[in-house]
């Protein structure tokens, strides 16, 4: 059976540091091994989880595009030397590096020299192959601190200084190379200096090219092999979509405010077809998904592609809209098209809530009531730590250098067990690199954090199902790292590293 396709309705718009390991923890400089304990073989018998998008799905965006994945050059990882270090002598951050390399006060007087802060463009894979390895053994706590002054001079609004301490910085971190805290210093010492000298505009340009889409595909696949991560995501966000809609299967509206590359649905459209089968069960299944995105792109119209395809082979009715955010925001409701008696959920992430900005979160939500949908899911791959209120940006900069530098562990490990590093390398560079420097730009605007936004908007949590954390629990088990594992907290459902969280699913329902 084709699917139904409507293109008319389309774009309508703390132990002391070890000697040979670096910490991973920017605010607790726990130590740890350089990588995981790997489960022994023969005890678990569940087959490995596999990418979230079918391997000949993934093959078939990749030949659309033209291309097909070639090996990048490993890197050398060199384990750097530690001082001892108490941890609470962090947030007390030295004025300037220790006293073998002395900084004159008078420096600030000059002005600097165009290339000694220079914003670096992404390397070239022929780049990567050239990289020194002895520049992974400099990194040690004085550049770490350093870098953190620097976010603090920004976050005092003293960028004068800050670009000084970066400009240093760019003659000691020069290659993102090492364990997994110094590369995560090396993308958060990028962002900073693109967000002081005005570089985003560049660097979306250069992250829209047909390379750059190409090798974030490969990136994404090579990411869902490795880590768990966006395999629990789907998971648990389809799962309660699932239980909110099971009466209602036979038509179902999505709004999703963050598609990316369509990963999610898949998995969902198998569920729904399995369902839809068999005696007493609904003939056919219609689905309908309304993306609102921030411009049309490649990425979309490749998710849009792939996910015709991969209804039509399943046999279910399958329609997708795509809606501008400048569209939405300007017409609300009247940008999306709504069927009677279709069942309406919600798909959310904190990129809307930067998008639309604090200002615009009171409209947003007030949408959302209207919308009325049975369920908003709402998942969070960054996790932030920051209590309640307003933080500030080196909060938010700490913050994020903890979150990524765990996340790198993870992968490590897992690259370790698989020999993937090369697919690590990979990942950084297309995946969390970019992810970075939006992390960074978004910190200036010192939102309050999501769960907050929510809960102080009249929505309300609806705890995920017992059979949901059951599965969620067997998906953890099927990945030979005892470092993952899943907790429970605020209603919400989390993958945790060795205690921090990677990513978290929540549930809500308006008031």
């Amino acid at each position: 059976m084709k699917p139904f396709v409507d293109t008319a309705h389309q774009l309508s718009i703390s132990k002391p540091l070890s000697s040979s390991y670096e910490p991973t923890s920017v605010l607790d400089l726990r130590s740890s091994p350089a990588s995981a304990a790997a489960i022994p073989a023969g005890v678990l018998t569940d087959e490995q989880p596999s990418s979230f998008l079918p391997i000949d799905e993934w093959d078939s965006m990749l030949w659309d595009l033209g291309e097909k994945d070639d090996p990048a050059p490993a890197l050398t990882n060199i384990v750097p030397q530690f001082e001892t270090l108490n941890p609470q002598n962090l947030l007390l951050l030295p004025p300037f590096p220790p006293p073998h390399d002395p900084f004159d006060p008078s420096d600030l007087t000059h002005s600097i020299h165009p290339n000694d802060l220079v914003f670096h463009p992404p390397m070239e894979r022929s780049d990567l192959s050239q990289i020194p390895s002895s520049s992974a053994s400099s990194f040690d706590r004085f550049q770490l601190e350093q870098l953190i002054q620097a976010a603090e001079c920004v976050d005092s609004n003293d960028l004068p200084l800050a670009q000084v301490i970066l400009a240093r910085l760019n003659q000691q971190l020069l290659y993102p190379v090492g364990k997994p805290l110094q590369r995560a210093a090396f993308y958060f010492k990028e962002a900073l200096e693109s967000l002081l000298l005005g570089q985003q505009q560049h660097r979306s340009k250069i992250a829209s090219s047909h390379f750059e889409t190409v090798q974030k595909i490969v990136a994404y696949k090579a990411f869902s092999d490795l880590s768990p991560i966006f395999q629990f995501a789907n998971f648990t966000a389809n799962q309660a979509i699932l239980e909110a809609v099971d009466d209602r299967l036979r038509f179902v509206h999505v709004i999703d405010f963050d598609i990316g590359l369509g990963g999610q649905w898949p998995s969902f459209m198998q569920e729904i077809a399995m369902k839809c089968r068999g005696p007493g069960r609904v003939p056919a299944a219609y689905l309908r998904i309304t993306a609102i995105i921030a411009e049309e792109s490649m990425e979309t119209r490749l998710a849009g592609d792939i996910l015709c395809s991969f209804a039509r082979e399943l046999g279910i009715r399958f329609q997708i809209d795509f809606v501008e955010l400048a569209g939405f925001e300007t017409l609300g409701l009247s940008s999306i098209r709504f069927v009677e008696g279709e069942a309406v959920v919600v798909n959310l992430s904190p990129w809307i809530f930067r998008q639309i900005g604090g200002a615009g979160t009171a409209g947003f939500f007030r949408l959302l009531r209207r919308i009325s949908p049975r369920i908003a899911v709402f998942v969070d791959g960054e996790c932030r730590r920051d209590g309640t209120g307003v933080p500030s940006f080196l909060r938010n900069f700490i913050d994020g250098l903890e979150f990524y530098s765990v996340l790198l562990e993870s992968l490590d490990a897992a690259a370790e067990i698989g020999g993937a590093a090369e697919q690590v390398r990979r990942i950084e560079r297309f995946l969390l690199r970019p992810r970075i420097f939006r992390s960074v730009e978004a910190a200036v605007n010192r939102m309050v954090p999501s769960r907050e936004l929510l809960a102080g908007s009249g929505m309300v949590p609806v705890p995920l199902s017992e059979a949901t954390e059951s599965q969620a629990e067997c998906l953890r088990r099927r990945v030979p790292l005892r470092e993952f594992h899943v907790e429970k907290r605020h209603a919400s459902l989390m993958l945790c590293w060795q205690g921090r969280e990677l990513v978290a699913t929540s549930a809500w329902r308006c008031s």
